[in-house]
């Protein structure tokens, strides 16, 4: 079966050690950092692609407003050297100019849109931040090739990095989100709500046509009867695997979350979907 990983970062050194040094957060999210600094690089991504049998990932960069552009083109660079590399860009709602950068991607051959709000420091709620949103819906509207909408959705970052409560995403928010805006497609990260208490990711984050949601980290912060139930409740149409890598293993996330699929009762057309058939429909590329 085809795979590809709709959720991998090629991170540098200092973003690792401050992640490691939060071994509360470490714990609760079941990070895998034994020789994770080893797994910092185009190499090793390729090298664990082609262990699991992974055809190619998705690349999903962030940054702050003043190295937005900056990073934009340091990874549009770097894809343009892997053919098994696609990235996402990044925007932030205190960039002066989205439009501007919406069509530098768009030309760039970027279809995803990555946001971390918590680390990116803005409120999903803020009037800068919907004006970002209604820029992304305009030019969807009026181009051939749409952007879809990626969003970090750490519950408790707020808790772990000091971030101000209000640029979390919670499962709820992303349902105001996906609901206000029917003509971006919304993915949401780790199943919706990474180390959200389930019966709020249940209750809050409903199906909706333009949400789809990755697997990354999600098969380990919640058990397997709350998984499934998000499997059952979203449909194998709008699940991505994603593996959250370097902080895991793509072998072994492939043969777990096919666990997971397998015993969700979904069929082989259904897994083929789950692992490359709705990353190829978002990224509008068949590999």
């Amino acid at each position: 079966m085809k795979i590809l990983d709709s959720h991998i970062h090629i991170f540098n050194s200092q973003i690792i050690e401050n992640v490691i040094s939060r071994t509360e957060l470490v714990k609760r999210l079941c990070l895998h950092t034994e020789d994770v600094y080893n797994r910092l690089s185009s190499t090793a991504l390729l090298n664990d692609m082609a262990s699991a049998g992974v055809s190619a990932a998705l690349m999903l960069p962030t940054s702050d407003v003043g190295s937005m552009v900056k990073t934009n083109r340091t990874c549009i660079g770097l894809a343009k050297g892997i053919p098994e590399l696609f990235t996402a860009g990044t925007l932030h709602p205190d960039h002066g100019n989205i439009k501007e950068e919406l069509f530098y991607l768009s030309g760039a051959g970027v279809r995803v849109i990555k946001l971390c709000s918590f680390s990116q420091g803005f409120s999903l709620d803020h009037p800068k931040t919907r004006d970002m949103f209604e820029r992304i819906q305009d030019f969807n509207n009026n181009s051939r090739k749409s952007f879809s909408v990626v969003l970090d959705t750490l519950t408790l970052a707020h808790q772990h990095f000091g971030t101000d409560p209000k640029n979390t995403t919670t499962p709820r928010g992303l349902f105001r989100l996906v609901s206000s805006f029917p003509g971006i497609d919304f993915i949401g990260a780790h199943m919706g709500g990474l180390d959200a208490p389930f019966e709020e990711l249940s209750r809050d984050l409903q199906p909706l046509p333009n949400l789809y949601l990755d697997t990354s980290n999600a098969s380990h912060t919640l058990t397997t009867d709350q998984f499934i139930q998000m499997l059952h409740t979203h449909g194998p149409g709008h699940i991505l695997f994603g593996t959250d890598w370097p902080w895991f293993i793509q072998s072994n996330e492939v043969e777990l979350v096919d666990i997971l699929l397998e015993k969700a009762g979904f069929s082989t057309p259904e897994k083929e979907a789950v692992f490359h058939g709705n990353l190829e429909k978002i990224l509008g590329v068949v590999i």
